[in-house]
């Protein structure tokens, strides 16, 4: 049944063509290769008119254009505000050109002030960092024993993660992570 309808198929695909490839204009003449209709464009329709082609000036030599550099300074553009130490030297290649104006320093910019929390945190040896997802931030301390290999949660400092059967690096871990328990069952704990 198959090959019938197979048979079928490709009789009806080759009725689909017009004239055969050696036909022209559905006449049988001897050719050998397919004959395409004749296309044609009004003239400068595809192109457009006559191409103009001038040639430009020879380049100026080097040292004159450093000359016309020199005796005309540039206007000096000043850098948005970055935060730069307060003990800055300028080496001899980027000293100013004669005449131009030096912008001046930019002030350090202020520390950023701490809360009790995180002061508290770094006493402690933690990391005042953002929690994943929001804008609130937490302390986050690594675990001494981040990578042994654990069984169950009291082979840990932290957590005994599940699928790798190591603690955990940091504590807390946020999100949600497959933890094995106390008792050595596996868990999902989610932290936001």
């Amino acid at each position: 049944m198959r090959r019938v309808l197979a048979i079928l198929l490709l009789t009806g695909l080759a009725a689909c063509q017009m004239t055969l490839p050696w036909q022209k204009d559905g006449a049988q003449t001897g050719g050998d290769t397919p004959v395409s209709a004749p296309v044609a464009a009004a003239a400068g329709a595809i192109v457009g008119g006559p191409i103009s082609v001038t040639a430009l000036p020879p380049p100026a030599p080097a040292s004159a254009a450093v000359a016309v550099a020199a005796a005309t300074p540039a206007p000096v553009a000043v850098p948005p505000a970055v935060p730069v130490p307060p003990a800055v030297t300028v080496p001899e290649e980027a000293a100013p050109v004669d005449g131009a104006e030096v912008p001046a320093l930019v002030p350090a910019v202020p520390a950023v002030l701490k809360t009790e929390e995180q002061v508290a945190c770094e006493r402690r040896g933690g990391s005042w960092s953002p929690v994943p997802g929001s804008s609130a931030r937490s302390c986050v301390n690594r675990t001494r024993d981040a990578g042994k290999s654990c069984r169950k949660r009291s082979d840990c400092e932290g957590e005994c993660l599940a699928r790798s059967r190591s603690c955990a690096p940091i504590r807390p871990l946020f999100g949600c992570n497959d933890i094995l328990q106390a008792d050595g069952r596996q868990v999902t704990l989610c932290i936001d």
